[in-house]
This record gives structure tokens, C-alpha cells and sequence, in this order.
């Protein structure tokens, strides 16, 4: 059950932002914006929000059972995630102005909890290693795409910038499909269950 909770978060989370920010950026390159657009957009990236904010504390019981530490960290950065995607959009509609490359002060947050989140699923075997690995190397090349964007030598949203979002967005897209379809890896629950029953 969590296996398939996490899997329609992580596909809600990724459309749901994909869309919202769609639409915000319609509504603001329009020549007669609507409020309803920039409302919907808005609503839809906090529905985002709180889909990651949910993986994060579907996912605790999980990973604590490798490092409690780390998911716990994991969870304080889907939450801080949250609070940032729901403060852009609420200042975005008070205001009624577009806050420029607003997502690379929320990508920080997305790129250092996935890193912490791939690695735990990699010391776990909760999923392929192999997979894992692609969580790895996909956040961390977010992570770098930022600065980077920051500094004008890239757009993140556009062009050849758009290959720091790649990696990432593979993982974002096999890891539900996976979990849909097969759930956590059994033998690793079952031993970590030993373990505890052991103890």
C-alpha cells in the first residue's frame, strides 16, 4: 500500500507541477491574462506541493529503518519544499506579478531531499540499485543546474539547460511506474522486519 501511495504522489506531484507551471507562465506571457488561469496554476502547484510533502511521510517508516537521521532530514526538506512552492504562489497572486526563475528557489529544497531519498532507497534495496543510482546522479545534476542558471550561462526551462532536469525527471517518471507495478522489493522489507523482530 505504501509502495502504490508513494507511486500516485510522485506521477500527481510531477503533472501536477508540470501543468500549474504551464498555466502561470501562460498567464502572464498572455496579452488579456485571466485570474482564473493564475489561480488554477497556482492551486495546482500547491496540490504538487503537498503530493511531496505526502511522499515524505509515507516514506518515513520506511527509511528510518536505515537511517533516522537521514529520513528525517528527507522529510523537513519535502516540508520546506511545500512551504516554498505555497509562498511563491501565494506571492504571485497577491501581487498579481510573475516572480522571475522562481523554481530555482525551489529546486534546492527538490535537489538536496532527492539526493538523501535516492541514497537511502540505494542502501536499502527497496528498488533496484540501478535505479537508485539514477536518483543520485540526476539530483545532483539539478543541483548543479542551478547555480549555473543563476548565473546566466543556462536556462533551466529551456534549450540545452533543459538536460539538468532529464536525469531527475527519469527518476521521477520509472521510480512510480516501478512501485505501480511491483511494489518495494519484498526481501528487503522482510529482512529489515527479521531484524526488528530480532532485536
Amino acid at each position: 500500500m505504501t509502495a502504490v501511495l508513494v507511486g500516485v504522489l510522485f506521477l500527481t506531484a510531477t503533472t501536477a507541477f508540470s501543468v500549474g507551471s504551464s498555466l502561470i507562465a501562460s498567464h502572464f506571457s498572455g496579452d488579456r491574462p485571466q485570474a482564473s488561469t493564475l489561480l488554477a496554476g497556482v492551486l495546482l502547484e500547491v496540490c504538487a506541493a503537498l503530493a511531496g510533502a505526502g511522499i515524505g511521510v509515507a516514506m518515513l517508516p520506511l527509511l528510518r529503518r536505515h537511517n533516522v537521521r537521514l529520513a528525517r532530514a528527507y522529510l523537513a526538506l519535502r516540508v520546506l519544499e511545500c512551504l516554498a512552492i505555497v509562498s511563491v504562489g501565494a506571492y504571485m497572486l497577491a501581487a498579481n506579478r510573475e516572480l522571475q526563475n522562481y523554481d530555482l528557489l525551489i529546486y534546492p529544497f527538490t535537489a538536496s531531499a532527492g539526493i538523501i531519498f535516492s541514497y537511502l532507497l540505494y542502501i536499502s534495496r527497496l528498488v533496484p540499485r540501478l535505479l537508485s543510482k539514477l536518483g543520485m546522479l540526476g539530483y545532483v545534476v539539478l543541483l548543479v543546474g542551478i547555480p549555473t542558471a543563476l548565473m546566466g550561462f543556462a536556462d533551466i526551462n529551456t534549450g540545452w539547460g533543459i538536460s539538468f532536469l532529464v536525469p531527475g525527471g527519469l527518476f521521477e517518471l520509472i521510480l512510480p511506474l516501478l512501485l505501480l507495478a511491483k511494489g518495494f522489493s519484498v526481501d528487503s522489507a522482510d529482512l529489515d522486519d527479521a531484524k526488528g523482530s530480532a532485536r
